[in-house]
């Protein structure tokens, strides 16, 4: 249950999450969101939490000024989004093809304002298998059809008091999923907090859980803070599945205007499990920005991983450190320049056999973004890699796209970096600055020892239908053969 560097290469080939033109933008997301959250399909169905997993956007959300008066009542409104996709993907003489269905159904301010539901759920019809691409998503002995939220709210109007029931993902504790209750009480106050209580959900282990519960306490202690302190706790019914304790803080502070930090840190079963420290700052006239941080994973011993989707979409643990920075510096209307700079530390180096997706590693990159109207976007990276082992080497990636805003996109380009097939339609989640993402194209990171070319088309037929298709080459040093990855779907949204 950590971040990304180390998914095992056998399900890792295909198209990485973003360019470097978009590992920018995930970082200035990351910046901003340190004061702002982040709008989702429902209350926290579609979150973009910052960097380590210890707590996500919404958590700490702005609190609202105190007897501010109520909004005109909103008439109920319903949503819903069916989506179905065919994949093909092929290693060398390896080949493999699935058939993937999502959807969800959202319901507000129903019962004169006082109450909300969201249904979410996923499937899966292998048509064509391979061991080779077989990952925690689709392994032996997964329920291929899945419901992931399901769950009801009753609250004020003004939002003071919710209790929600049903199947839902807890964000404040690492999205653990449960059938049961939440009590979250004014949390867009200056002080509040929520406690919860259920049986834990797993999607891919057959054995069942006793509880989970925990309690979180969120406020602002002093002008421009905002802190939350979580306790979590969830265990297995025998003596092998064990029970996890895990505690986490989340501070925000506004330093200056303009200026803002935010520190995290979560401790599992009383040892350190990790922590980061993040620093963003723009101008007033929003041409210049900077981001700095760094964060730090320690070893992960849950006996329950299996009921986080982190742990099920992140992968094993490999303690390590990551630092980075990036300017961004606006030279005209239409050009913009943004150095940037990364260093991933892994525990012992990273030189042993075993280490291959664990290296240490620095890049230094100079990003040069074009974009002179809605039309055309483009951006052209040089990267300086220097892998631990030796491994020194120069690089270009960058991104095209041609658009009809609101109609259709085309863009091609290509990245440094690996892509899982394990997604989550449900929330996107951004880690070490946007190193590392999940969301409902799949899970990616940064890494010099992928290089992926991608063509990917966006057509928005009607206002309710969207048509996507893409073709990814991957060329991974880890194997030998060229790795391909396509993939097209149909949205219906109404």
């Amino acid at each position: 249950m950590r971040e990304l560097p180390s998914l095992g290469r056998g399900f890792q080939q295909g198209r990485a999450g973003a360019v470097r033109s978009r590992w920018l933008g995930l970082a200035l997301l990351a910046a901003s969101a340190c004061l702002f959250p982040v709008a989702g399909r429902s209350a926290e169905a579609a979150v973009a939490p910052t960097n380590t997993l210890v707590a996500p956007t919404n958590t700490l959300a702005v609190p609202a000024a105190a007897g501010a008066a109520l909004s005109a009542e909103k008439p109920a409104s319903y949503s819903g989004r069916v989506r179905v996709e065919y994949d093909y993907r092929s290693l060398g003489d390896e080949h493999n093809s699935n058939l993937y269905g999502s959807w969800s159904a959202a319901g507000h301010n129903l019962q004169q304002g006082l109450a909300d539901f969201y249904f979410s759920g996923r499937m899966r019809q292998g048509l064509e298998d391979s061991a080779t691409f077989h990952g925690l998503n689709d392994g032996a002995g997964v329920t291929e059809s899945r419901i992931l939220q399901g769950y009801l709210d009753v609250h004020d109007k003004p939002d003071d008091l919710k209790l929600r029931l049903g199947r839902q993902y807890v964000d404040v504790a690492d999205y653990l999923t449960i059938d049961g209750a939440q009590a979250i009480l004014f949390e867009n106050r200056d002080l509040g907090g929520r406690v919860y209580v259920g049986a834990p959900v797993s999607h891919y282990a057959t054995e069942a859980s006793t509880v989970a519960l925990g309690a979180s306490l969120v406020g602002t202690p002093w002008e421009g803070n905002r802190t939350r302190f979580t306790y979590a706790q969830y265990g297995g019914n025998s003596e092998e599945s064990g029970c996890d304790r895990n505690y986490f803080a989340d501070m925000r502070q506004e330093l200056i205007t303009g200026v803002q930090a935010r520190g995290r840190l979560s401790v599992l079963n009383d040892q350190f499990r990790n922590g980061s420290l993040d620093l963003s700052g723009m101008t007033p006239d929003g041409d210049t920005s900077l981001f700095v941080g760094g964060s730090r994973w320690g070893a992960c011993d849950a006996s329950t991983r299996a009921y986080s989707p982190l742990a099920q979409l992140l992968g094993k643990e490999d303690p390590y450190s990551m630092y980075y920075a990036r300017l961004s510096q606006a030279i005209t209307r239409t050009v913009s320049l943004s150095p940037g700079v990364s260093y991933r530390m892994a525990d012992g180096g990273g030189n042993g056999p075993d280490d291959f997706s664990n290296r240490s590693y620095s890049d230094y990159d100079l990003t040069l973004m074009y974009d002179p109207n809605r039309v055309l976007s483009s951006s052209l990276s040089l990267q300086y890699w220097d892998v631990s082992g030796g491994d020194k080497f120069v690089g270009l990636s960058g991104e095209v796209t041609y658009r009809k805003p609101k109609v259709w996109e085309i863009g091609t380009g290509c990245e440094y970096a690996a892509y899982s097939y394990n997604y989550n339609t449900d929330f996107t989640y951004i880690a070490d600055g946007g190193h590392a993402k999940i969301g409902p194209d799949g899970t990616s990171e940064t890494s010099p020892y992928a290089v992926t070319y991608f063509v990917r088309a966006k057509w928005s037929v009607t206002r309710c239908l969207t048509l996507r298709a893409q073709c990814d080459l991957e060329n991974d040093k880890a194997v030998s053969a060229l790795g391909v990855w396509a993939r097209a779907s149909a949205e219906v949204k109404f």
